[in-house]
């Protein structure tokens, strides 16, 4: 046996599959597939996958991570992509795969670009970057306790950096938490910077370009 990193993109449609829903997913495909994927033992026996930290409704990913382990540890890496990308749904493609380096636990943070787009409205934009610049972007956070939290984005956004900005357009990225510590969804943020305008002027989308680690690396 041995364990292996598979990376691999969720976008277009696939960014709607929920967590638990690209799990089922992701089984049903290894089982149309010959690859000698590792089971537990025991009563249940169930496959080892696990993600890199699961994504938001709604939020695409372009190098997500997905470490499972190799009942025959001959089987061939590449093989291992070819035949996923055989059967896999649209808008997940199986990028690479390596031996694992870090743990899962050791994510902290997350990298992502963000697009705003609207009807040639340049007010929308000005307000938008006004929210930005006034470091007073505020959600509202569940705890695990089941209590209500209010929370300072702006407080958490690190590196922020505009990368396009038009009258129709704007896009930047951005750091934000991400991990099982603490996590701030990119969704909020989002709906903080565009709630002063009804959802028929704007369109949006949100991409999480890679995982980052505590000292600001790529998690491998």
């Amino acid at each position: 046996m041995r364990s292996v990193r598979i990376w691999f993109t969720k976008k277009d449609t696939a960014k709607y599959i929920s967590h638990l829903d690209l799990t089922r997913c992701l089984i049903r495909a290894f089982r149309r597939t010959d690859i000698p994927l590792w089971y537990t033992e025991g009563f249940n026996p169930h496959p080892h996958l696990v993600f890199g930290l699961s994504l938001p409704l709604g939020v695409e990913g372009e190098n997500e991570i997905l470490d499972i382990r190799l009942d025959d540890e001959s089987y061939p890496d590449e093989r291992v992509i070819s035949e996923l990308n055989r059967v896999t749904v649209p808008g997940i493609e199986f990028l690479k795969i390596d031996a694992p380096f870090q743990k899962p636990l050791f994510i902290t943070s997350g990298l992502y670009e963000m697009t705003i787009s609207s009807n040639n409205d340049e007010n929308i934009r000005n307000t938008i970057l006004e929210k930005i610049n006034s470091k007073n972007i505020i959600i509202h956070k569940k705890t695990k306790k089941g209590e209500i939290k209010e929370i300072n984005v702006s407080e958490h956004l690190t590196e922020l950096e505009v990368l396009k900005e038009s009258e129709s357009e704007l896009q930047f990225s951005f750091i934000l938490p991400a991990g099982n510590d603490f996590t701030i969804n990119p969704i909020q943020f989002k709906d903080a910077l565009i709630s002063d305008f009804s959802p028929e002027k704007i369109s949006w989308s949100i991409v999480r370009k890679k995982l980052l680690v505590k000292d600001g690396t790529e998690f491998r």
